[in-house]
């Protein structure tokens, strides 16, 4: 006898077809397609070591500068990619929406599962090699190294899902975003510290949570580094008014995603 299936069971088995589907369609049918989710940030941090290294630069607060870089490097392309996927979660799954066991939350969870696990993934496996060439990659706290990566995980759903509910009324909105966000990695103290900066000039940087992000997971990481103007209080403010702001507009829009 048939058994019917209650909602949240239809949504998991959703989110399940969608994952297979979207795993398929972004690391391809070959092996390579995973490799290079951990080499683009391996060979950013390559470029920026050397050149650190021919200005004679190898360690920032007696930390060695590829676990310096990887600390704040791999948190960004957390931010990057989950912001970017989200905002397309919608668009790019739009014919599925005419079966009725496809809700326009569904790639939106989908996604964001995919994102995480990658995230969780990649530095498990760049750590682990740091660790076999002899760094020392345990982090000082890694409580708090998690709550940095969970705040600018909430931070980026916002944004992906105001930038969803963007572009369906404007399809030309992401490319708008993506130039305007492009200068972010060099505003968000993904290649320096606080402490590199002078003083005087940190209120051109302090106003961006994602740089906030950056100092804390440093400051979480490695017992020598103290930022001096990393703030819970504001990163959390900011990752919650973010959420909130893109929870309450993408419901507010979700028979739109359907019907448009």
């Amino acid at each position: 006898m048939k058994k019917d299936r209650n909602s949240l069971q239809i949504m998991r088995d959703t989110v399940h077809a969608l994952m297979m589907r979207e795993i398929k369609t972004r690391f391809g049918s070959n092996r390579l397609g995973y490799f290079w989710a951990i080499a683009e940030p391996i060979a950013a941090v390559a470029v920026m070591g050397l050149i650190f290294s021919l200005l004679g630069r190898h360690s920032v607060a007696n930390v060695p500068v590829v676990l310096f870089l990887f600390a704040a490097m791999l948190p960004f392309n957390l931010f990057q990619n989950l912001m970017n996927q989200l905002s397309s979660a919608v668009d790019a799954n739009k014919a599925l929406m005419a079966y009725r066991q496809v809700s326009a939350i569904d790639p939106v969870i989908t996604r964001i599962i995919i994102e995480l696990a990658t995230y969780l993934v990649v530095y498990f496996i760049i750590f682990s090699f740091l660790a076999w060439f002899g760094f020392n990659v345990l982090p000082d706290d890694i409580l708090k190294v998690l709550a940095a990566s969970a705040l600018l995980a909430l931070l980026a759903i916002g944004f992906g899902l105001m930038l969803c509910v963007g572009m369906s009324y404007w399809q030309d909105c992401k490319k708008f975003t993506g130039i305007i966000t492009r200068p972010l990695m060099y505003i968000s103290g993904v290649l320096y510290c606080a402490t590199m900066v002078p003083a005087k000039y940190w209120y051109l940087l302090d106003w961006n949570p994602i740089f906030h992000a950056m100092e804390l997971s440093r400051d979480a990481f490695f017992s020598s580094y103290v930022t001096p103007i990393g703030s819970w209080g504001y990163l959390s403010l900011c990752s919650l008014v973010s959420f909130s702001l893109g929870i309450t507009t993408f419901y507010l829009n979700r028979l739109r995603f359907i019907t448009t």
